[in-house]
C-alpha cells in the first residue's frame, strides 16, 4: 500500500509539483536542490513504475495475488527490492550534504527512515517466502 502510494505520487510528480505550490518549493522539499529544475519526466515515471511494481511483487511473493513467472525469480526480485530500499534508506543520510534545509529535515526524519522500515518489511516477506 505504501509503495503504491509513493509510486502514484511519482506519476503525479512527473507532470506536476503537487501538492507544492511551485517547482522551487517542490525541488527544495523532494529533491534537495533550490534551482526549481525537476527531474526528467521519464526517470520520474520509471521510479513510480518500479515502486508500484515492487508493491505488486510483494503481493505475489506473499501469495495475496496470483504470481506471474517462476517462484525463484519473484524471490530474487523481492530480495533485490529489499536491497534497493535498504540502500536508499542508509544512503539517504549522505544525500543531506549540501541539500536544501527542507529536504534535509524530511530526509532525516521521514524519507530515509521510511525506506529502512520498508526494507525491513520486504526482507521479512522475502525470508518468509524462502522458508516455504
Amino acid at each position: 500500500m505504501v509503495l503504491t502510494a509513493i509510486g502514484l505520487l511519482h506519476f503525479i510528480w512527473a507532470f506536476s509539483p503537487w501538492p507544492f505550490r511551485d517547482a522551487v518549493t517542490f525541488t527544495k522539499t523532494i529533491g534537495g536542490s533550490d534551482d526549481g529544475v525537476r527531474p526528467p519526466t521519464a526517470s520520474t515515471l520509471l521510479v513510480g513504475l518500479a515502486l508500484v511494481g515492487g508493491a505488486v511483487l510483494t503481493l505475489m511473493v506473499n501469495e495475496s495475488v496470483p504470481g506471474i513467472g517462476p517462484d525463484w525469480l519473484r524471490l530474487v526480485g523481492m530480495y533485490a527490492l529489499t536491497v534497493v530500499l535498504l540502500t536508499r534508506g542508509l544512503g539517504g543520510y549522505f544525500m543531506n550534504s549540501g541539500a536544501a534545509a527542507e529536504f534535509q529535515r524530511l530526509n532525516t526524519f521521514v524519507y530515509s527512515p521510511l525506506c529502512l522500515a520498508l526494507a525491513a518489511l520486504s526482507g521479512i516477506v522475502a525470508v518468509a517466502a524462502s522458508r516455504r
